[in-house]
């Protein structure tokens, strides 16, 4: 969760108005921000990543002004022509192509107000930018710099420029293999190819996107007007954090400037826009998901309150509330966004919580009935429960187990070991028993969980199952074994009519493997694993093992 540090000298002068330390915690805790530390000087708040508009001080403060009723509605932000342009050249298309920009003008800093700044910017590069994946800012002293700008690709072996941090001058593939920040966030860029420039009409390096500024636009307390670039792979996620980034800057009472984008294609776009986006909300939909009887002056009022405007534009349903949505709130995506601004303004604490008016008694839901008997049953046989990782590796779980599939996988998994969704048990357990090697044997372990696979009729549905799966381990282990266990679970779950009849899987020793059928369908399989698949785990001992679909029984 992002924190952020409010002294209360520093928002006071903010708001405008003299908050006493306990005002200004209880008017956090109102906004969902809980108090992290306290201090005679200010506090600390954690605030939901949901809202980054809350990641500078004078982002939250307009949010406090609303709540406390000091100033109400959308709030407005004057922009100007700044006359400048970047133009972007096709070499950095396939890099990095997206680049927002803005020029701040009258800016006054201090230590603290740096220190602010840059937290700020770090905190919209985890929130916003996925640790500067989708989107990193530059922010930039223009003292030495001027227009127009130039975006751009160049060898990553060329290009030498002083980066902060440094003395001497080093090159972008340099920068990623020797400068601290350059070595984290070098898997954003290719160190041997085509990197991303940002430069002023003199050639001068403003910045290395994602990776580092140039110090020949350091920000210091002698700064006084700003040159901010914002870029990307994912345009929405460019746009957002500049919007978010330079209404702080208006909230303050500085200066914005818009400037010019050209793209290669011709194509110009002036940023930031400060537009606001329109929202209808109907006020039926308010009272069924608060349960609040308000009318809709009231609903009107808390809106506001939330820093919303209320459009004057007539709609044809006077049921509908039109709303006016700033560009700093990007975590506005449905009505109901909307209404638990409302809920905040009103106060949670304010609602009074009603029980159903619904005489019935709950019980378990049947799936998990369903679960818990499987459990008694293979605790009984003396096998141990183990809860393995829905997400598993696409290499041992398929791979190691001589078998192929069509997985669900992630777009952006976190590693390797874990970048598709199961869609069988048996690979996490055999993965289990290799890791519990050192320990003595036999060793008897199940599972009882979710598998989930893609629809063969509709290719981007999927269906989830619950499976029961074991394995046992020991010098001994055979088909035998395994039969007697299945029959035994099969008999304790109700199942009296069956048919074990012998088939063939990659996983499972040939001639030592069957299925089991229940009314002509096939509900589970068993038998002994496969030697190869053993040699993969590097497993020494025999391993039987079975799957049941247990739904389908």
């Amino acid at each position: 969760m992002p924190v952020i540090d409010i002294p209360l000298k520093r928002i006071n002068k903010l708001i405008g108005k003299d908050l006493t330390l306990d005002e200004l915690e209880e008017y956090s805790l109102q906004l969902g921000a809980d108090i992290d530390d306290k201090r005679e000087d200010g506090i600390k708040a954690e605030y939901n990543p949901n809202r980054p508009d809350y990641c500078s001080i004078a982002g939250f403060a307009r949010a406090v002004k609303g709540i406390a009723n000091f100033e109400i509605g959308l709030p407005k932000y004057t922009l100007k022509n700044s006359g400048v342009t970047v133009k972007v050249e096709k070499s950095v298309s396939k890099v990095r192509p997206y680049i927002q920009c803005a020029i701040v003008r009258n800016v006054s800093f201090d230590a603290d107000n740096i220190a602010e700044l840059m937290n700020t910017q770090e905190t919209l590069h985890w929130v916003i930018g996925r640790d500067r994946k989708k989107v990193s800012i530059g922010i930039h002293d223009m003292r030495d710099i001027q227009g127009p700008y130039r975006y751009f690709g160049v060898d990553a072996n060329t290009y030498a420029f002083l980066p902060l941090g440094e003395e001497t001058e080093m090159t972008p593939k340099q920068i990623c293999t020797e400068h601290p920040k350059g070595i984290k966030y070098a898997h954003l860029v290719n160190p041997e190819g085509i990197v991303p420039f940002l430069v002023d009409k003199n050639d001068g390096v403003l910045s290395f996107p994602p990776i580092i500024n140039g110090v020949l636009t350091l920000v210091t307390e002698k700064t006084t007007d700003l040159f901010i670039d914002a870029t990307g792979t994912d345009v929405k996620a460019v746009k957002n954090a500049l919007e978010i980034l330079t209404s702080s800057f208006a909230e303050e009472g500085y200066q914005v400037e818009t400037v010019t984008v050209e793209y290669p294609d011709g194509k110009k776009i002036v940023t930031p826009t400060f537009a606001t986006e329109t929202w209808m909300l109907r006020q039926k939909y308010v009272k069924e998901i608060l349960g609040l009887d308000l009318t809709r002056e009231e609903i009107e009022k808390h809106l506001k309150r939330s820093r919303f405007g209320i459009s004057k534009t007539a709609s044809k349903d006077n049921q509908k509330i039109s709303v006016d949505v700033p560009s700093f709130r990007v975590d506005i995506l449905h009505e109901v966004d909307l209404i638990e601004d409302i809920a905040i303004s009103y106060g949670y604490h304010l609602m009074e919580p009603l029980l159903d008016d619904i005489v019935q008694v709950g019980e378990q839901h049947p799936v998990f009935k369903l679960q818990n008997k499987c459990r008694d049953i293979l605790a009984g046989l003396g096998f141990i429960e183990v809860v393995s990782w829905t997400l598993v590796s696409k290499d041992w779980h398929y791979k190691k187990m001589r078998t192929s599939g069509i997985p669900i996988e992630l777009l952006n998994p976190v590693s390797r070991e874990f970048n598709i969704i199961r869609d069988s048990l048996i690979p996490s357990l055999v993965n289990i028993l290799q890791k519990n090697k050192p320990y003595s044997l036999p060793q008897k372990i199940f599972d009882v969980g979710d598998i989930f696979r893609i629809d063969e009729k509709l290719e981007t549905s999927t269906t989830r199952e619950i499976y029961l799966s074991g394995v046992i381990i020991h010098s001994k282990v055979d088909f035998v074994e395994m039969k007697s266990n299945v029959e035994a679970i099969l008999k304790a779950l109700g199942v009296s009519k069956y048919k074990l009849e012998a088939t063939e899987h990659p996983s499972f020793f040939e001639g030592r493997c069957a299925k089991i059928m229940v009314k002509n369908m096939k509900v589970g399989v068993f038998g002994e694993i496969h030697p190869e698949v053993l040699n993969n785990f590097e497993l020494e001992n025999p391993v039987g093992a079975f799957e049941i679909e247990v739904e389908k029984l």
